[in-house]
């Protein structure tokens, strides 16, 4: 995943080639002007935290293009709408402007980003339909290693844009600040990395500051802090000090920020055994998503047992497609 094949003239790579045991995704995520709802939205191509992908490895060279996965998931006042659907490569259609998994799609005409999702969600099954569009008149040129060896990159695509959701199932509709990026790599996450953390905050119209920080298994530590958005540029600054909020309230994941001012939780969005989103207030009130994400915890034996109980596997036999899936969640959703 080079950075010259990520420059503007080809879109948003859609249709780049991905490593075998390696991986892709597309990122999308928003919060409401009012700041009561939000929007994470994955496309995967060789899903990171797929069960299905890691044991395909462990058996040696695994096409990622068979683990393909849409992950959906809107948060509204008191509840949220979950779904995360893993296909295989022949439900997959890639071009240079549209990208597509099964009956959901992201395709980019150049201004704007354009999510037409039908999924179901986990565990009951309930339809999330509609469409999410993110303004994104202006990308950004760079694309960033998160390890010296260069086998995993990212991308600030949009760093500060609007997001207009529109559902009819479930009858959801805002707009707000929104955010789109990539990361690539080569090898799994968890060969390379012990666990890292990321945070942006909305800084205004055409700003967002981001912090990156990965702690390598080799002892490397990638620490980068960006300011800036998609029309000026983004420019490095010197990162805050490390302040850790309080661990997941579920599964005590920690959650390391970096701030001068410290932060607020807002709403704990998901709290699993290796892995924590939240929603962040800043000391001027901004308004913040942060990850942590422990990849030793998301190896560990007992919880890939765990991981196919909130992933709905399509399989496909000689005659017809099944699927797997199963009815207890580990995810908790807290205000």
């Amino acid at each position: 995943m080079e950075q010259t094949l990520l420059s503007k003239s080809d879109g948003l790579g859609f249709d780049l080639p991905v490593a075998k045991n390696g991986y892709r995704w597309w990122y999308v995520d928003g919060f409401s002007d009012c700041g009561s709802h939000g929007v994470t939205l994955i496309f995967f191509i060789g899903s990171v935290f797929s069960p299905f992908y890691a044991s395909a490895r462990r058996k040696g060279e695994a096409d990622p293009r068979d683990f393909v996965c849409v992950n959906a998931v809107f948060y509204e006042r008191g509840r949220k709408y979950w779904a995360m659907t893993e296909r295989q490569s022949r439900d997959l259609q890639t071009t240079s402007s549209s990208l597509v998994i099964g009956p959901s799609s992201m395709s980019f005409d150049g201004s704007a980003l354009t999510i037409d999702l039908d999924e179901r969600s986990a565990p009951f099954r309930r339809s999330i339909k509609g469409k999410v569009v993110v303004e994104m008149p202006a990308r950004t040129d760079e694309c960033y290693s998160l390890h010296c060896a260069g086998e995993h990159r990212w991308w600030p695509i949009a760093p500060a844009a609007k997001i207009h959701v529109d559902l009819t199932a479930p009858n959801v509709n805002w707009s707000g600040n929104g955010y789109v990026d990539s990361n690539g790599g080569t090898v799994p996450l968890e060969k390379t990395f012990v666990n890292w953390h990321w945070s942006r905050a909305d800084m205004g119209a055409d700003n967002c500051r981001i912090v990156y920080e990965a702690h390598g298994r080799d002892g490397e530590t990638c620490l980068m802090t960006l300011f800036g958005g998609a029309k000026n540029g983004m420019a490095s600054e010197h990162s805050p000090p490390r302040r850790d909020l309080q661990m997941g309230p579920i599964w005590r994941v920690s959650r390391p920020v970096r701030s001068y001012q410290g932060f607020t939780v807002n709403k704990t969005l998901e709290d699993t055994p290796f892995y924590t989103r939240s929603h962040l207030h800043d000391a001027s009130g901004n308004s913040v998503m942060h990850e942590s994400l422990d990849l030793d915890r998301f190896s560990s034996p007992w919880v890939q047992r765990l991981l196919p109980f909130r992933i709905r596997k399509i399989f496909y036999g000689l005659a017809s497609s099944s699927e797997v899936r199963v009815s207890v969640p580990f995810s908790k959703s807290l205000k």
